[in-house]
């Protein structure tokens, strides 16, 4: 069984009553969700560390920043029409 502690906290008031209203809906409690947290933050740490061994760059991205930075090149909607219009001659022929 896993000991649980008691830890005193200094938040600001209303993220801390934003939070327990959301929570409460997920029917979680505020020792939960900073549980979660704190094991996400230890995760995170590995993964840092991780990382740093492999040489790989370590940065997140935001959905934006993904979009922006893809590779220009072909439109799926452009292949998947042309794909389309050689089936079609295709099977007219027969």
């Amino acid at each position: 069984m896993n000991r649980k502690i008691k830890v005193t906290l200094s938040l600001k008031e209303e993220i801390v009553r934003r939070a327990r209203s959301k929570l409460a809906m997920e029917g979680k409690s505020l020792s939960d969700a900073v549980e979660e947290f704190l094991l996400t933050y230890d995760e995170l740490n590995f993964l840092d560390k991780l990382c740093e061994s492999l040489g790989l760059e370590n940065k997140f991205y935001t959905g934006s920043e993904v979009t922006a930075n893809r590779p220009a090149g072909l439109k799926a909607e452009e292949v998947v029409r042309e794909i389309r219009d050689e089936r079609t001659k295709h099977l007219s022929r027969h």
